[in-house]
């Protein structure tokens, strides 16, 4: 299933809204890292809903959703049928540096992975392997 996403340009960063999902919102510091979000977050609020029984609503078309566009940025987020959206992967590292992560993680109240997650949205971001 494919619904819309709206990128709102804001002062520093674009915000994302979804028509077909007005409680789910998120925000990026680019167009690339706000893209990113709103597939993150979009499987996480699907998730939430399919737990606990909810229907998906009917995806908006691309068409009907140009009104409320209005010069906002329109892109499409796939979400999967089968909840297939996030992997598991397993990462080595130097037990000091996942222990670090893991007290920050905990200091500020979010998983390790999502640590991960924002530490690899960033490093992408800033291109921090280029040559």
């Amino acid at each position: 299933m494919k619904y819309i996403a709206l990128l709102d340009e804001e002062k520093k960063g674009y915000g994302v809204t979804f028509p077909d999902f007005p409680e789910c919102v998120t925000f990026g510091a680019d167009v690339d890292e706000a893209v990113d979000m709103a597939h993150e977050s979009l499987s996480m609020f699907v998730e939430l809903l399919r737990e606990n029984g909810e229907s998906l609503p009917e995806p908006s078309t691309p068409s009907s959703a140009k009104s409320q566009a209005a010069g906002r940025k329109l892109i499409t987020v796939e979400i999967s049928e089968d909840d297939d959206d996030f992997e598991e992967v397993e990462v080595t590292m130097h037990k000091f540096l996942l222990e670090r992560i893991i007290k920050y993680s905990d200091k500020y109240g979010v998983s390790p992975a999502d640590f991960l997650a924002v530490a690899a949205r960033e490093a992408i971001r800033r291109d921090v392997f280029k040559d």
